[in-house]
């Protein structure tokens, strides 16, 4: 049986937008695994006040996404519309005004989350 190399991406920005993807997944489980080892070590009344709020998440123009509606008035100011535009930004998301660790978290875990479905 013949053997066939395997399909790769000829086209230079599917290189890239794959070598982005994989940067921003790598950041988002160090993120994740930092935010575990801090859940560890906290105590429950810090462990509650920092999760507060991020249960009333809500979908937006991005499906499939839930995210808190501070999020997502976020992403609107900033015209940030699609996955795509919020995966490159992923890594700098607190830079954005109005944006905060528990914000910039709720973002990173949920993008964590697509991905996970996604793989």
């Amino acid at each position: 049986m013949p053997h066939h190399p395997p399909d790769f991406p000829t086209s230079t920005a599917a290189l890239i937008e794959e070598a982005q993807a994989a940067r921003v997944a790598a950041h988002i489980r160090a993120v994740l695994a930092h935010f575990q080892s801090h859940m560890n070590q906290s105590s429950n009344r810090k462990t509650n006040q920092m999760l507060k709020g991020l249960d009333e998440d809500c979908e937006g123009p991005m499906r499939g996404l839930r995210l808190p509606l501070n999020a997502w008035n976020v992403l609107h100011r900033e015209n940030i519309t699609t996955l795509p535009q919020l995966i490159a930004i992923a890594d700098r998301i607190e830079r954005l005004p109005g944006v905060g660790a528990k914000t910039a978290l709720a973002i990173r875990a949920e993008l964590s989350r697509i991905a996970l479905l996604k793989a």
